[in-house]
C-alpha cells in the first residue's frame, strides 16, 4: 500500500514542481528583469559590431526598434556598454548621442499614432544616425565619391537593419508567417557578426562556427534552396566585416547548396557532403589570410553539426522555420466554407424533401379510386362483340350507366360483385351477363391490387422523404457547429509551454476554447510520451497552473502526428451501473443499453429493446443503439438522429417489427438533461431527494407511419442525483410498487448494485422477457 502511494505521489511532486517553476517564471517582476536583461545584452553585443571601415548602425538601429516596443532605458543602457567595448572611443560617443536623439524623439512622440508605424522607428534611428556620423566623412579632396556612397549605404542599412529588427522582435502575425524565420536569421546574421573579431587561440572565431552551423541546419531542415539563402547572407555578413571579397558567402552558399541535395541520405552523408563541398569553396581563397581559419571553422561546424542531438533540430526547425499548419485566416476561410458547403448541402436534401412530399401527395390524388375503369376494362372485355352491344352503350346509355351504378355501393362494400346486385331490367336484357359479372370482380382485384401497391409506394417514398428531412437538420446542425469559430489562448500557450519543458521537449503547444468557452489542450513533440507517463500528476500541476480543471493526457494522432490532447474537465462527473438478464431459454438478449461519454461532456445512457427476443430482436436494437451512439457523439441531438434513423428501420422491418427507444443525454458542464422516450418503459429519478416517474407517449421506432418523433423532456440535475433506466422486462409501470420500494431502500447502494438488484428482483414479477436496467448517478467533482 505504502509502495503504490508513493507512485501516485512521485508524478504529483514532479508536476506540483514544475507548476510552481511555471508560475515563478510567470511573476511579472521576474518576466520584466529577464526581458530588460535580454535587451540589454543584444544591444551591446550589436553595438560593437562594425562594417564597411568603422560604421556601427546595427546597435543603433536595434535600440531603435526597442524603444518603439517601449524598452528606452534598457536600450540606451546597451548602447552605452556597447560603445564602451567598442574601443573607439570618439565613434563610440557619436553612436550613443544617436541613440540619446533617438530616445527623445520616441519619448516625445510617445502616445501618437505614427509611433506605431512600421516605417517611423526605422526613420528616426537613420535621420539620427545621419546628422550625428556625418562628422567621420573626410573633408577636402578625400570626399570622393566612395566615401559619399559608402556613408549612404550605412544609413540604408541602418534603416533595413531597424525595419528587420521591429519585425523580429514583434509576435508573428499567424503561425504560417514567413517573416518570423527569415528576420531571426536576419538578427541571428548581425549578432554574429558583432562577435566575428572575436578568435580563440588566434585559430579561429566560434561566432563564424556559429554562423555555418546555422547555415547547415537551415539546409538540413529546409533543402537547397533555403540553405543556399541563408549561406549567402550570413556568408555575406562575414566578408562584410572583413572589408573585402566574398571568401565567406561563396564557402557558405556552396556548401548549403550542395549538401541540401543530399539530405534524405541521413545526418552522416550529409555532413560528409557539406564538408566537401565547404572544402572545394575555400580552395578559391587559399591564398587568402583567412584560409587556414575557414578550413579549422569548417570542420568544426561539421563535427558539432553531426554531434548534436535530435531534440536540438526540433528547437531550430520550430525558431527558423514556419509551421506547416494554416494561418488563423485560412482556418477561417476553410470553416466558412465548410459551413456553407454544409448548408447548401442541407438546402438541396430539404428541396428533394419537398418534392418527394409533392409526389406522393399529387400520385394520392391522382389514385385510381375511380371505380367506372371497373366496368370500363369489363366492357371492353365482354361486351365489345356483343350484338346489343350498340343498343346498350349508345341508345340507352344512360339507362346503363344507372343499372351499373347501383351495382357500385354493394359491390364495394362486399369486396366483388354477384348477380343480385344487377337491376332486373338490366339482368333480363344482358345475354351475357356471367361473363359480365366475372370480368367486373377481375378488373376490381386488379383495381385492389394496384391501390395496394401505390399505398406501399407512398409509404416508402413518405419514408424516404422523412429520411431526407432527418439529413436536412443534421446538415444545418452541423454547418452551424463548423462555422462557430474558437478563440486561441497565446498566454496559456506560452504557460503550458514553460510548464511541459520540465517533462521533455514540445515543439507547439495548441489551446484553444470552443464557442462554448471549453478548453482544450494540444502538445506536440518528443517530449509527449514523458507526459503521458505522468498522467495524472502532469495535468494536476497543469489545472493548478491556469486555475483550470483538466483531463488525464492522452495519445491521439492526426494529419501533423501524434500529440497529447487534454480537455477542460467537467464540474460534474457520471457514475453507471448496468444489469442486464435474458429471457429463459433465449440465446440472445433482445435488449441492448449502453453508456459512453462525447468530446463534448455529454453523458449518454440509450437502451433499446426489439421486439419479441432473440437474434431479430437484438439485430434491431442494436442497430439503433449503434446509429444514435454516431450521431450522438459527432454532436447531433437525439431528435434530429432519429428523424433520419427511424425511417431507415421502418424500411428495413416493412412496418413488421418495432423498437422502442429509451435516451438520456446529461451536459456534465452544467448539469441539463433531456430525455426521450419512444414505447419505452418509465424511467425513475431522484432529484434534490424527491423521487418522481418520468413517462412517454410517443410510439416506438418502426411503428408509426407518420412523422412523430417525440419532444425531448428536459431536466436539471445536481450532485447526488439518480436516474434509473429500465425495459419493459423489470417493470411497465402499472404494478411497480417493489421497485420503489427497493429504490427508497437501496438509493445509496452503487449504481452496479442496484442496477444488479433491479435485475435480480425482477425475475418471476410481471411477463418473461428481457431484463436490462441503468442506474446514473450524478457527483460533483
Amino acid at each position: 500500500m505504502d509502495k503504490q502511494k508513493a507512485k501516485r505521489a512521485a508524478p504529483q511532486a514532479v508536476g506540483a514542481a514544475a507548476a510552481w517553476l511555471a508560475r515563478l517564471w510567470n511573476e511579472e517582476y521576474l518576466r520584466i528583469l529577464i526581458t530588460g536583461a535580454q535587451r540589454f545584452v543584444l544591444c551591446a553585443v550589436l553595438a560593437r559590431g562594425t562594417v564597411l571601415g568603422g560604421y556601427a548602425p546595427f546597435g543603433l538601429a536595434m535600440a531603435a526598434a526597442q524603444m518603439a516596443h517601449g524598452a528606452g532605458l534598457s536600450a540606451v543602457g546597451g548602447m552605452v556598454c556597447g560603445v564602451m567595448l567598442l574601443g573607439d572611443g570618439m565613434r563610440g560617443g557619436v553612436y550613443a548621442a544617436a541613440a540619446l536623439l533617438v530616445l527623445c524623439v520616441m519619448s516625445v512622440c510617445a502616445g501618437l499614432e505614427i509611433v506605431q508605424a512600421r516605417w517611423f522607428a526605422p526613420t528616426v534611428a537613420t535621420l539620427a544616425g545621419t546628422v550625428c556620423t556625418f562628422v567621420f566623412l573626410p573633408v577636402g579632396p578625400a570626399l570622393d565619391a566612395a566615401a559619399v556612397l559608402t556613408f549612404a549605404a550605412v544609413q540604408g542599412l541602418t534603416f533595413a537593419a531597424c525595419r528587420v529588427y521591429g519585425a523580429a522582435l514583434s509576435p508573428p502575425r499567424e503561425e504560417s508567417d514567413w517573416r518570423r524565420p527569415v528576420t531571426l536569421l536576419a538578427l541571428a546574421a548581425t549578432v554574429l557578426l558583432a562577435l566575428s573579431d572575436l578568435r580563440i587561440a588566434g585559430l579561429f572565431a566560434p561566432a563564424r562556427v556559429a554562423a555555418l552551423l546555422l547555415v547547415l541546419a537551415a539546409a538540413y531542415l529546409g533543402g537547397s534552396a533555403a540553405g543556399a539563402a541563408a549561406g549567402v547572407a550570413f556568408g555575406a555578413a562575414m566578408d562584410l566585416c572583413i572589408g573585402s571579397g566574398a571568401l565567406f558567402t561563396c564557402c557558405y552558399g556552396l556548401c548549403a547548396l550542395v549538401a541540401g541535395m543530399f539530405r534524405d541520405g541521413g545526418r552522416l552523408w550529409f555532413a560528409v557532403c557539406a564538408l566537401a563541398a565547404g572544402a572545394c569553396a575555400a580552395l578559391l581563397g587559399v591564398e587568402h589570410t583567412l584560409f587556414v581559419p575557414l578550413m579549422f571553422e569548417l570542420v568544426c561546424a561539421v563535427a558539432a553539426f553531426a554531434a548534436l542531438p535530435p531534440f536540438v533540430w526540433n528547437a531550430l526547425r520550430q525558431t527558423l522555420l514556419p509551421d506547416t499548419l494554416m494561418g488563423e485566416g485560412v482556418r477561417r476561410t476553410v470553416r466558412q466554407r465548410a459551413g456553407e458547403c454544409a448548408s447548401e448541402a442541407a438546402q438541396a436534401f430539404y428541396e428533394m424533401y419537398l418534392a418527394m412530399l409533392n409526389g406522393v401527395q399529387e400520385g394520392r390524388a391522382a389514385g385510381d379510386h375511380n371505380v367506372r375503369a371497373v366496368f370500363d376494362r369489363a366492357s371492353d372485355r365482354v361486351c365489345k362483340n356483343c350484338v346489343l352491344c350498340s343498343q346498350c352503350w349508345q341508345r340507352d346509355y344512360v339507362t346503363t350507366l344507372a343499372a351499373l351504378n347501383d351495382v357500385t355501393q354493394p359491390m364495394l362494400k362486399r369486396g366483388r360483385a354477384e348477380l343480385s346486385d344487377f337491376p332486373y331490367h338490366f339482368a333480363s336484357r344482358c345475354v351475357h351477363l356471367p361473363e359480365l359479372m366475372r370480368a367486373i370482380n377481375s378488373a376490381l382485384f386488379a383495381l385492389r391490387e394496384r391501390q395496394s401497391m401505390r399505398r406501399q409506394q407512398e409509404e416508402n417514398t413518405s419514408l424516404l422523404a422523412r429520411q431526407y428531412a432527418g439529413i436536412t437538420d443534421i446538415l444545418r446542425q452541423l454547418g452551424a457547429e463548423v462555422t462557430q469559430d474558437v478563440t486561441a489562448q497565446p498566454l496559456m500557450e506560452r504557460q503550458i509551454r514553460r510548464y511541459a519543458a520540465a517533462f521533455g521537449w514540445i515543439d507547439r503547444v495548441c489551446a484553444v476554447r470552443d464557442a462554448q468557452g471549453r478548453l482544450t489542450v494540444e502538445l506536440y513533440g518528443e517530449g509527449i510520451d514523458d507526459i503521458l507517463q505522468q498522467g495524472e500528476g502532469f495535468s494536476a500541476g497543469l489545472s493548478a497552473l491556469l486555475g483550470v480543471g483538466l483531463t488525464a493526457p492522452r495519445r491521439a494522432e492526426d494529419e501533423w502526428g501524434p500529440h497529447v490532447e487534454m480537455r477542460e474537465r467537467a464540474p460534474f462527473r457520471a457514475v453507471v451501473g448496468i444489469g442486464r438478464q435474458q429471457k429463459e431459454g433465449a440465446a440472445v438478449s433482445g435488449d441492448t443499453g449502453c453508456y459512453f461519454l462525447t468530446d463534448a461532456g455529454a453523458a449518454c445512457l440509450l437502451l433499446a429493446d426489439g421486439m419479441g427476443s432473440g437474434t431479430a430482436a437484438s439485430q434491431d436494437s442494436r442497430m439503433l443503439v449503434s446509429s444514435l451512439e454516431r450521431f450522438l457523439r459527432a454532436g447531433i441531438t437525439v431528435t434530429d438522429a432519429l428523424a433520419a434513423v427511424s425511417p431507415a428501420l421502418r424500411l428495413r422491418s416493412n412496418g413488421t417489427r418495432f423498437t422502442t427507444l429509451d435516451a438520456f443525454t446529461l451536459d456534465l458542464f452544467t448539469g441539463r438533461a433531456e430525455s426521450v422516450k419512444c414505447g419505452a418503459a418509465p424511467s425513475y429519478l431522484r432529484i434534490g431527494g424527491q423521487w418522481s416517474v418520468l413517462s412517454g407517449k410517443a410510439l416506438p421506432i418502426g411503428l408509426a407511419e407518420e412523422d412523430g418523433t417525440p419532444e425531448p423532456v428536459p431536466l436539471r440535475f445536481g450532485h447526488g442525483d439518480l436516474y434509473i433506466m429500465l425495459s419493459d422486462g423489470i417493470s411497465d409501470g402499472v404494478e411497480d410498487g417493489w421497485v420503489r420500494e427497493l429504490l427508497l431502500a437501496h438509493a445509496s447502494d452503487s449504481p452496479k448494485e442496484l442496477a444488479m438488484q433491479l435485475v435480480t428482483e425482477a425475475q418471476g414479477r410481471g411477463h418473461d422477457d428481457d431484463r436490462t436496467a441503468l442506474v446514473m448517478r450524478i457527483e460533483k467533482r
